[in-house]
């Protein structure tokens, strides 16, 4: 829709890259971004991805780095750590998404065998390991504290919101009712994680609820 009236199409794959598969030719798009530190890399360094023919202004002006688009010494450790990081999610994609959904379940089975009412948003088409959850009548805020009194690190409504207690703008777009949103957390579960943390997260979830 958007080339058919000659504007570019760019996409945040922020969360998406190194988690699963991405094809650019496929998804058609123009433009693709992506973040190091959300697929075990560095933090400080990510990249876009620009079709070939797409015209783009420089970043900074003033020397010959990055192919012109962004002046600059670049930042060449995290640039390879960032390659390297890369590199071994996408070479171990398949088994990564298979434990991690593995991990999911298990949270989620063990949270439903405590018999504490819950809401788990965003339907089966979701990204490994990120999960949504809302308890009616609960305060987020507080679950996250007190989570994190027990070293166990969560979000409220959206990441890119933590330090706002505004009900997030992702939970307005899908219309969850007001009693869930403001009781609502994000728990995100990686490679590393194991099924004794998952079994902690469980076990701590169910103190702070009752």
């Amino acid at each position: 829709m958007t080339h058919s009236h000659g504007a570019l199409f760019h996409t945040d794959a922020v969360q998406a890259v190194g988690h699963v598969e991405i094809d650019v030719q496929k998804l058609g798009v123009d433009m693709l971004s992506a973040s190091a530190h959300k697929f075990n890399g560095p933090k400080g360094i990510g990249f876009l991805y620009i079709r070939k023919g797409t015209k783009i202004l420089p970043y900074f002006d003033g020397g010959a780095q990055e192919s012109r688009y962004r002046a600059g010494t670049e930042n060449i450790a995290s640039i390879v750590g960032m390659a390297t990081a890369l590199e071994e999610n996408f070479t171990m994609l398949k088994s990564n998404v298979t434990y991690i959904k593995s991990l999911e379940i298990r949270l989620i089975e063990g949270l439903r065998k405590t018999l504490i009412p819950f809401v788990l948003n965003g339907g089966d088409n979701t990204l490994p390991g990120l999960i949504s959850l809302s308890f009616s009548g609960a305060d987020g805020e507080t679950i996250l504290h007190r989570m994190d009194l027990m070293g166990i690190s969560i979000s409220t409504g959206s990441a890119c919101d933590s330090v706002n207690t505004e009900i997030s703008h992702a939970l307005k777009a899908i219309q969850l009712e007001e009693k869930l949103t403001k009781g609502t957390i994000r728990i995100s579960l990686g490679r590393n994680n194991t099924e004794e943390n998952v079994d902690y997260i469980v076990s701590a979830l169910t103190k702070v609820l009752k």
